[in-house]
Parts: structure tokens; C-alpha cells; sequence
């Protein structure tokens, strides 16, 4: 059996077994289906028993037969119609995420946001302020362009070449602070590196003397369908105070894009 996070208390062996052979189904999928001898010697499961948990699973559609005089099993229609379900009850709410941002705010003591993509701009839905005079002014239902800001570059970065050339062609990429990217040609580069390093710098590019980092909430596809970003004055914003950012940041994006079935 693989290893999962939850440890069952009151293990059902018999339902075990029958989760282990659909997984054996998955993991060795093909047209011709998999024989009731191949799983007995891979999963040490006599084959009478693989042979009633098959006909069990073929009652709920779950498991079919490969042919019509076929010996063999394939995964059935039914498990793919349950799976169906499980992305429209994964959604992302307050519950969710509001209490992790509220921590990231309370041991930074920096503006937190978390922000999602909506016509070539970054919505922010979510902001944590921290308890002090100088911080940052932006608005939850804020409308940020992509390519300024922390946010954005992270939804920029999931564009391919030609999504990205028409962005720019597109768009009217003004100078909003002293480092803003304002070519195709720079941004190509500046997304290039946040695919490799898994998170997006706004280095006083959207406001003079403001740095934000921002890493992605991924979806079972891949996509990047939230961020979450800390920003806060160039002055407190350290390279130290950045590393630190990050590795609590990471597994906050992490546990939200697993929920939503990013492996």
C-alpha cells in the first residue's frame, strides 16, 4: 500500500485492498486491461479475493471488463464521474486561506494579499495589514497590472510566448516606478526565472520604495489560479527578511494548491 499523510485508527482491510487494486488499475493502465493474476502476484492478494472485489467494483461502475470476452479490467466510467466532483468541492475561502494569511502578517508585520487574474489584471480579493503607520495602500477589489507587480509576473509566468507577445502588444506597459518592466524582451527573461525559482519579485516596480514577493496557488491542472504576496518598505524588506518570506510562504501555498489537487 502507499503511504499517505492520515494513518487510519480502524483500518477496513477489505476496502484497503480494493483502494489497492483500483490504484494498481491506474498505475498500469492500457487498452487491454490488466488480468486478475497480475494483480493477485503484485498486491499478495489471493485471486479469489481480487476477483470478488472486481465484481463488487463493476457493480458501482467502477471497474469494467476490457472486452466482451475479455478476462481483463480496466477502471470504469464510474470512477471517472466521481472524480468529477472532486474539484467542484475543493474551492478556495476565507476558511481556507484567511487564517494563514492573518499568521504571515502577524510574525512579518507586512501587508499581506492574495490576489487572482481577471482580464489581464490582477484582482486582489484578500489584505492582512499589519498594526503599524507604514504600509502599503492598496484596496481589496483592487485592479493591478500584470506586468508591475509581484502578483501579476507570477500569472505572466504560466503565459506561453505567444500569450505573452500579444499581453504586450496589447497593453499600454508605462514606467510606474523606478524598476518597472516595460519590454516583451526584459519580461521574457523576468518569467524564464520565475519558473525556475517558484516565486515573482516586484522590486520597486509598481511603487517607488515598495518591495513585494509574491509565490503561486496552483490547481490539479497546474494553472496558477491565486498568489499570495508580503510587501513592505525597501528598507525592512532585507535579503535575510525575504529568505524568511519564503520558506513560510512555501508551505502556505503549498497546503492551499495541494487542496485544490496540485501534486
Amino acid at each position: 500500500m502507499e503511504s499517505f499523510e492520515h494513518i487510519p485508527k480502524y483500518p477496513v482491510q477489505t476496502l484497503a485492498k480494493a483502494l489497492d487494486i483500483l490504484r494498481y488499475l491506474k498505475d498500469n493502465s492500457s487498452t487491454e486491461g490488466v488480468s486478475i493474476s497480475e494483480i493477485s502476484r503484485a498486491l499478495t492478494i489471493g485471486k479469489s479475493g481480487v476477483h470478488r472485489t472486481l465484481d463488487t467494483l463493476m457493480a458501482y461502475g467502477f471497474v469494467e471488463k476490457a472486452g466482451a470476452n475479455s478476462t481483463n479490467y480496466l477502471l470504469g466510467w464510474g470512477l471517472f464521474d466521481a472524480g468529477n466532483a472532486v474539484p467542484k468541492q475543493h474551492t478556495l475561502n476565507g476558511a481556507n486561506y484567511i487564517p494563514q494569511l492573518e499568521k504571515l502578517c502577524n510574525r512579518f508585520s507586512e501587508t499581506v494579499n492574495m490576489g487572482v487574474f481577471n482580464q489581464y489584471e490582477t484582482v486582489i480579493i484578500c489584505k492582512i495589514e499589519p498594526n503599524i503607520k507604514l504600509r502599503t495602500n492598496t484596496q481589496v477589489g483592487e485592479r493591478e497590472p500584470l506586468y508591475a507587480t509581484a502578483l501579476g509576473k507570477l500569472f505572466l509566468s504560466d503565459f506561453s510566448p505567444e500569450e505573452l507577445a500579444e499581453y504586450f502588444a496589447n497593453i499600454d506597459a508605462s514606467p510606474l516606478a523606478a524598476n518597472t518592466i516595460t519590454t516583451l524582451a526584459f519580461m521574457q527573461r523576468e518569467v524564464a526565472q520565475i519558473r525556475r525559482q517558484g516565486y515573482a519579485l516586484d522590486n520597486e516596480e509598481y511603487v517607488d520604495g515598495m518591495i513585494c514577493f509574491a509565490m503561486p496557488i496552483r490547481d490539479f491542472t497546474g494553472k496558477t489560479i491565486s498568489g499570495i504576496s508580503v510587501s513592505g518598505p525597501a528598507r525592512r524588506m532585507t535579503p535575510e527578511k525575504l529568505e524568511n518570506i519564503k520558506e513560510s510562504l512555501a508551505p502556505v501555498c503549498q497546503k492551499l494548491s495541494a487542496f485544490l489537487g496540485y501534486n
